[in-house]
């Protein structure tokens, strides 16, 4: 079959060969890999020498490519002839993949790349075939033995024990309320199940009165309301209930429902109901076989008389069914004495696509009767998804209204209904909780229910435990924003002092100002602050949360996504995504421009490359040195981000019309959950320069970018690794120019002593032009230089330089005597940021700069809970904080590097700032 496939693809290489220029002409895309499922080989194979055969097609224009094996599997396997070949226009090749140095299973990826683009297929190198076979299995049957012996013996444990279950309270159930449909009125909907009987009794057939309701609402529970109210108050009517998701593999729903009426109507011992079933399960077989042969194009023209009897056999035998249908119904309503079938149908929309519009078909086509009515429980959503995916765009709804006469939407819970609906679930030990839960639930029976019965769970775990100054609304809270806010959740996980933060704002917060935080977590805080106050870390029920049962999801199909899978993307023409390049190039350069501001202000840097002594260096001789990679080293104000925004912008007035453009993201905007390096990117386009995904993700993938990435100082040291093997991995699979700042690292860093990467480490500017700088700007203000005694080297960072030059209220509070600058400026700046904040801003000051320093920090972030707690000690809190942090920064202390991370201009303000003598 392998050998099969092969032949055809290169059969259809040949043809596109054939077809030359023409293809060239269409601007097609370049080399692939003709079979794009996964590619497994057994070690046994390797160990043969066998060699495996991979097969590559070149729709468009000639070109060279190379082949790379990446991933685990790298040293397993290899490329023959070096990887390299050359591909004809329209052309087809096969290469060959042996053993490599070192055999062991794992996966992998063959990366097919061309100027045109890239190309992936995975690999899998697997166990020998007879570990497979035998050992997998075997396995496996004794983990399920072995599970079902110890679910046997809890299970006898669990009869044979009579102890109680939490210190001395009786044994009771865990789980209070069942997750099943309900036959008793708890949401007062007696009224409706009682109306809606009536109508299906009195209302003049044929009748579909359809119930609709999202996951939850209670549709299930009404319907069975309904039933009962016609079993009690309406004895003419016979009632079945048949739910289509168990049947829905059976191809023609018409004869499980028909059996289900027989079956629940006590009627299949009867010969003649037993006799007519028969006769339609025939002639729906027939009718099935006469359509699906049917006549093709070529039958039609050699014979008309064929085509015209076919279709007339369908249509008898579609009349057929129709009389033997009506005879079925009305033998069962008279063999039960009943005038009117009444049929509850239930959990459609659990079942796929097709199966749904099979079902309402039928039910128009074949149940259209005179003594029939149909309930349809069901959530519209994916009764209208079902339809647009056969009919198209056409309106659904319209199609709805021809299957649906009588069209009900399930009542939304009034206020009272839903504190009432809660407080019946409510046990004594969780009802302190009732009023927190009233605000953060959703009004949904079911989601009610569900999270009772985890609440209940957990509370009897936190008292079993005994945790100190428990509270059971605490624990509700926390299981009320992991349900509900899912992104918040994290954080809070991240740092479990967040609720006392949001407190604060509140407090803090002036009159009308809300604070900006997602509301749902704003209502929980704001109930516990006036009702029971709000714990400083909720790290206790954090923890016990995390084993909680996860949130349940609505059953029945995943709704369809409305974006591309990754699997569709990156199918865009060249023309398509020159656009794109435009619009981004755009965008790049409006914020890297922020960033540089007036060039022809700037100094020119001082950078030692590589090994060579460190000198003032042009954009343009920087550009030469980057070549694939370049790392640019530096302490914080150095100027190293700003050296990197120079030189995207000059890469993009420089880009040619098929040059790749330069994207400026900063490591923080990363999302290192993804997968890979590719993933990172795209989503961080989409996020930071609202780029569509597709779009994203195909300039990724067709190498289309030169990548600046600012800031790897500021990830966390345990992903750094990760990250920097990313990256190399990705440089070494696409060639793709990366730059990348970071602090000065010690040697045998992997990322800077890589080959494919330059070291650049920025020093600053030249003190003699920074000195010359500052003496104009002072002598513009009729001050001299030599008043100020600076410290060697305090010139050379261009941000604190930038800072002296532009912020010049300083210079009319220097004293007529010569000063000790550093000092003299750190207390000048001190004194007027507590002119916004307070005197507490010195020692808030000393506390943060000692922090950084025992901390071997250069940055701190305004998020950090160690950080806020500095700010409480100094007796700034809430929305106070961001206020105090942009006061030191307007007094010339600190500049914000990353949204919410700042550091001091200067380090020998740092020192200063950190020493003995500036606390108080």
């Amino acid at each position: 079959m392998r050998f099969l496939r092969l032949s055809c693809g290169l059969m259809a290489a040949v043809l596109l060969g054939l077809m030359g220029t023409e293809v060239a002409a269409a601007g097609a895309a370049g080399p692939e890999f003709m079979d794009r499922d996964p590619l497994s080989i057994t070690l046994d194979r390797l160990a043969s020498g066998r060699p495996l055969q991979v097969a590559i097609v070149n729709p468009g224009p000639a070109v060279d490519a190379q082949v790379r094996i990446a991933g685990a599997v790298a040293d397993a396997l290899t490329v023959s002839g070096a990887g390299t070949i050359h591909l004809a226009a329209g052309g087809a090749t096969m290469i060959t993949v042996t053993a490599g140095p070192h055999r062991h299973a794992g996966g992998g990826q063959l990366v097919l790349i061309a100027e045109t683009g890239l190309a992936r297929r995975q690999i899998i190198v697997t166990e020998s075939w007879w570990f497979i076979r035998y050992w997998v299995p075997l396995a496996i049957a004794l983990l399920l033995v072995s599970g079902g012996l110890l679910w046997w013996w809890r299970r006898r444990r669990h009869t044979e024990t009579d102890g109680a279950g939490i210190g001395d309270e009786p044994k009771q159930a865990v789980f209070t309320h069942s997750d099943e449909p309900a036959k008793t009125d708890r949401l007062n909907r007696s009224e409706y199940a009682r109306e809606l009987a009536l109508l299906a009794s009195s209302a003049t057939p044929p009748m579909v009165i359809g119930v609709f309701g999202e996951w939850g609402t209670g549709k299930t529970s009404l319907l069975m309301q309904v039933r009962e109210v016609l079993e009690q108050d309406y004895p003419d009517c016979a009632h079945v209930w048949f739910d289509p998701w168990p049947h829905q593999y059976e191809g023609n729903p018409v004869l499980p429902l028909l059996h289900v009426i027989v079956a629940e109507l006590k009627l299949a011992r009867r010969e003649e109901i037993r006799r007519t079933l028969r006769t339609i399960s025939e002639v729906l077989g027939s009718l099935v076989l006469t359509s699906s042969v049917g006549l093709n194009l070529d039958d039609v023209r050699k014979s008309i008389k064929a085509y015209d009897e076919t279709n007339f056999r369908i249509r008898s035998e579609r009349t057929r069914l129709d009389e033997h249908l009506s005879s079925l119904i009305r033998q069962a309503l008279v063999a039960t004495g009943k005038r009117r079938l009444v049929v509850f149908i239930d959990d459609l929309d659990r079942c796929a696509a097709d199966q749904i519009t099979a079902l309402l078909e039928a039910l128009k086509l074949h149940f259209n009767r005179d003594n029939c009515v149909f309930f349809l429980g069901v959530a519209k959503e994916p009764l209208i998804a079902a339809v647009r995916g056969k009919y198209g765009e056409q309106p659904a709804v319209n199609y709805l209204d021809k299957i649906v006469q009588f069209p009900f939407e399930m009542p939304r819970l009034s206020q009272d209904e839903f504190r009432a609906y809660l407080e019946s679930l409510l046990r004594d030990e969780i009802r302190p909780a009732r009023e927190l839960l009233a605000i953060g639930l959703p009004h949904n029976p079911r989601t009610v229910k569900r999270f009772v019965n985890v609440l209940i769970l957990q509370d009897r775990v936190a008292r079993a435990r005994r945790l100190a100054s428990y509270d059971v609304a605490i624990l509700a809270a926390v299981l009320l924003i992991r349900d509900g806010d899912g992104e918040f959740y994290k954080r809070l996980g991240k740092d479990s002092t967040l609720l006392k933060r949001i407190a604060e704002d509140i407090e803090t917060a002036e009159e009308g100002q809300v604070p900006d935080w997602d509301p749902l977590a704003l209502a929980i805080v704001g109930f516990l602050r006036t009702e029971r106050g709000v714990p400083d870390d909720v790290r206790p029920y954090i923890d016990l949360v995390k084993a909680s049962p996860a949130p349940q999801q609505p059953e029945g199909p995943e709704p369809e996504s409305t974006s591309e899978t990754f699997s569709d993307l990156g199918r865009h023409g060249q023309g398509e995504l020159r656009s794109v390049l435009h619009v981004l190039a755009g965008r790049v350069d409006r914020q890297v421009s922020q960033l540089v501001g007036d060039e022809s202000t700037l100094l020119a840097p001082v950078v030692r490359v590589d090994e060579m002594p460190p000198r003032p260096i042009a954009m343009e001789e920087l550009l030469e040195l980057w070549n694939e990679g370049l790392i640019l080293l530096g302490s914080p104000g150095t100027g190293k981000t700003v050296l990197a925004a120079r030189l995207t912008r000059r890469l993009i007035q420089q880009a040619g019309p098929d040059d790749p453009i330069p994207v400026f993201l900063r490591f923080r905007a990363l999302k290192f959950a993804d997968a890979n390096f590719e993933l990172w990117v795209t989503h961080a386009l989409t996020d930071e320069y609202r780029i569509p995904i597709t779009n994203a993700f195909a300039l990724v993938s067709r190498g289309h970018l030169v990548y600046v990435l600012d800031g790897l100082d500021e990830v966390d040291p345990p992903d750094r690794s990760k990250i920097v093997q990313e990256l190399l991995n990705w440089q070494a699979l696409t060639g793709a120019k990366i730059l990348v700042t970071d602090r000065v690292r010690p040697a045998r860093d992997p990322l800077a002593d890589h080959p494919a990467f330059r070291r650049a480490e920025v020093l600053g500017v030249l003190e003699e032009d920074s000195t010359e700088l500052l003496r104009k700007v002072l002598a513009a203000r009729g001050v001299r230089l030599e008043r100020l005694r600076m410290p060697a080297g305090t010139l050379r960072s261009p941000e604190f330089l930038a800072v002296l030059t532009s912020m010049t209220a300083w210079i009319e509070d220097l004293p007529a005597r010569q000063v000790d600058f550093i000092p003299w400026y750190a207390d000048w700046a001190q004194q007027k940021a507590a002119a916004g904040v307070g005197p507490p801003i010195k020692q808030i000051l000393h506390d943060l700069a000692r922090h950084l320093v025992y901390e071997r920090k250069e940055t701190f972030s305004s998020e950090d809970p160690e950080v806020r707690n500095i700010f409480r000690r100094g007796e700034v809190r809430g929305l106070e904080v961001p206020n105090a942090i942009r006061a030191m920064s307007e007094a010339g202390l600190i500049r914000e590097v990353a949204p919410d991370v700042h550091h001091f201009v200067h380090p020998l303000l740092l020192e200063y700032l950190a020493g003995p003598h500036n606390g108080s």
